[in-house]
């Protein structure tokens, strides 16, 4: 809508927001109601209950618009893809844990939304969601802190002075001796290392409970891919003597019985994918020394291989929702 009141078609880049958007939320309806069911520690359940609240609130604003545009609304998940009679996969620890980082992707997800909008009601809608899911960052943080279950980025000595560099030393080299990491890469690795800590769980319960042989074999082989990341991080901070946070596998219970449908598990582990991607081409361009910047490409493209195979699983299993595309001017003209 122009600040006119008119409204203007959608542009490419919001049906993008829209349509991804939608689907997203879906799915973390799923996800929220699930945890509702099992939960038990209090502060979990507070911002699981706020945090529902503002989805069902959210859905029904993108219905809204949905119907506004004439445009179909994406078949997403539904109440078909949650099984609310299955014990519980994962503990009320990792519930804060997945807060936080859901809520980190979601900030990220509508960023991008917002900047590829120009349309003042979408603009507005995407900034809402993002204050919405910044209140909910901040919170699932104050809770990891009170329990003293999530480490912070380790303290480095604080800048009293200015320097410049004057060395093509500073770059590094791919072996041997290199210089101390900067804040900037300590960040990137804690980042991604908490992105690949939470992928991992998700598959190691997710092929607990998979019975399709292939979609099992599949998240056996993301969770040894996480795990081979994690490896490679904790290892670099070690040598810089530097902390390194928990992993979250104990808070993975021994459960065998799909709190969710597979489509919904195929397409939340294609979703960590993505963010490990988004966050591994963040950290690129921000990452000065060589042997960092190789290990993060090489992770990159192992990251990106893999959310290939699973998207073909997708479409083999018929799963794959496609993308609103372009118009197709050869097949219109022929």
């Amino acid at each position: 809508m122009n600040n006119d009141g008119r409204i203007v078609t959608l542009t490419a880049g919001e049906v993008s927001g829209l349509w991804s958007g939608y689907i997203g939320e879906t799915m973390l309806h799923c996800v929220m109601t699930s945890f509702l069911s099992t939960v038990e520690d209090s502060n979990a359940r507070t911002l699981l209950e706020a945090n529902k609240k503002r989805l069902d609130e959210r859905l029904v604003r993108y219905q809204k618009l949905f119907e506004q545009e004439g445009m179909i609304a994406p078949a997403g998940f539904s109440e078909q893809d949650v099984f609310l009679d299955a014990p519980r996969m994962f503990s009320d620890k990792f519930y804060l844990f997945y807060m936080k980082e859901m809520a980190r992707g979601s900030i990220i997800l509508y960023t991008e939304a917002l900047f590829g909008s120009h349309r003042r009601d979408l603009r507005e809608f995407f900034i809402q969601n993002i204050e919405e899911y910044t209140n909910v960052f901040n919170q699932a943080i104050e809770y990891l802190l009170e329990k003293g279950i999530v480490i912070r980025t380790p303290s480095i000595p604080i800048p009293k002075e200015i320097h410049f560099v004057h060395h093509p030393s500073f770059l590094g080299k791919i072996r041997g001796k290199n210089r101390p990491v900067t804040a900037q890469e300590i960040k990137s690795i804690y980042i991604n290392l908490d992105t690949n800590m939470l992928g991992k769980s998700l598959m190691i319960g997710f092929s607990q409970a998979s019975t399709s042989v292939d979609l099992r074999t599949y998240l056996v082989r993301g969770r040894k891919i996480a795990h081979k990341h994690i490896d490679l991080f904790i290892h670099t901070l070690t040598d810089e003597d530097l902390p390194s946070p928990q992993l979250w596998d104990p808070e993975v219970t021994e459960s065998r019985i799909p709190p969710f449908s597979e489509k919904l598990m195929l397409y939340h582990t294609g979703l960590a994918s993505a963010s490990g991607l988004a966050n591994y081409g963040s950290a690129l361009s921000q990452i000065a020394r060589k042997d960092l910047s190789l290990m993060f490409a090489r992770l990159s493209l192992e990251t990106a291989r893999f959310a290939g195979e699973g998207t073909k699983i997708a479409i083999e299993k018929g799963w794959l929702e496609q993308p609103p595309l372009a118009s197709n001017r050869d097949f219109l003209s022929s």
